[in-house]
């Protein structure tokens, strides 16, 4: 049955040899092309299905004008007309983030009477996922 002995302090201890030679059995019925091949189908898969995941996965975008900082006193006396005043400079770019995370700039832009965002720059590491997919 087990290959396990025990020794003066009681210790368990496994015969080595006997695991060593059933682990090179698996590992290389594990390796051999009929297996690797099926492995690497798999795999790929896999990979696909977990792209498509990924890729189809819904995301929060916010953009961000600006912030300002003011007293719950000061924001309860607000009404119709009041106006709060930004620390953003009109030119500066809007930050783009998805799911608070920052990842873009950009500028407003009015189509057709709506709002909209043209992209000015992208993070890096944006870019990098980008080239992967």
């Amino acid at each position: 049955m087990s290959n396990i002995e025990e020794n003066s302090d009681k210790k368990k201890l496994i015969d080595s040899e006997k695991k060593t030679s059933k682990d090179k059995e698996i590992n290389e019925n594990i390796l051999s092309p009929k297996h690797l091949n099926k492995n690497i189908l798999n795999d790929s898969k896999d990979v696909i299905n977990n792209k498509k995941i990924i890729l189809n996965t819904p995301v929060n975008i916010t953009v961000e004008l600006g912030a300002s900082k003011i007293k719950i006193k000061d924001f309860l006396s607000f009404s119709k007309g009041s106006m709060l005043i930004l620390d953003k400079p009109i030119k500066d770019p809007l930050d783009i983030f998805i799911n608070g995370h920052l990842i873009a700039s950009g500028e407003i832009v009015v189509l057709e009477k709506k709002y909209g965002l043209r992209i000015t720059s992208i993070k890096k590491s944006l870019k990098t996922i980008n080239i992967l997919s």
